[in-house]
């Protein structure tokens, strides 16, 4: 074998060597820049999802809270001659109001929730089920009370059990015993266990 043919394979070896290493290190990067993605992906979920709930966690708490001020009446809202109709009507007007944000903020973390699904698999789908769950339990206990109040009460007489169950719905308290809000926080706290290690980028 010449020094030409010498010279000549060697470049070939040296090129197909170049190409082997190439095609490594592009495979590598495309490996790091797949995880980077996918790390990037999580943490946008993740955030956006846990900003969604504390978004609807805030609203749930003034929709829930006890004290009614006068500007939340209806205008022509007449407090000295009460009706069991006007009663009804003032309070649906009033929970309706306060439904609203809720509802804004309840589509927004459905929809969040959809993403975390997607990304993360149908097992964190009941984590996010409970939530919702406790607002549609809520606006339930809304519909409980208007319907009362246009009974004249006679709906919670006939069952005392449930006129305190819907009562502790809609009227938060800040002690341990109140069901509504202990599912609430549980359902929160079990989000953000599950959520939380998608902030770190991988």
């Amino acid at each position: 074998m010449t020094s030409i043919q010498i010279i000549s394979l060697t470049k070939d070896i040296i090129l197909i060597l170049a190409a082997i290493i190439t095609a490594r290190i592009a495979t590598q990067g495309l490996e790091t820049w797949s995880r980077e993605l996918r790390g990037k992906a999580d943490f946008e979920v993740a955030r956006n999802l846990i900003r969604s709930m504390y978004k609807l966690r805030d609203e749930l708490k003034y929709c829930r809270s006890p004290w009614v001020q006068l500007a939340e009446f209806p205008s022509d809202y007449d407090s000295k001659n009460k009706t069991p109709d006007s009663e009804a009507n003032a309070y649906a007007y009033i929970y309706k109001n306060r439904w609203k944000p809720v509802s804004i903020h309840l589509q927004e973390f459905e929809a969040q929730a959809l993403e975390g699904e997607a990304l993360w698999g149908s097992d964190f789908k009941p984590k996010t089920d409970e939530l919702r769950q406790c607002a549609r339990n809520l606006q339930v206990s809304f519909d409980a009370m208007v319907n009362n109040f246009a009974n004249s009460g006679e709906s919670f007489k006939n069952d005392l059990e449930f006129a305190k169950s819907v009562k502790s719905d809609i009227w938060a308290t800040h002690d341990k015993t109140n069901d509504l809000t202990i599912k609430i926080n549980a359902s929160i706290k079990s989000i953000e266990s599950d959520v939380r290690p998608h902030f770190k980028r991988s």
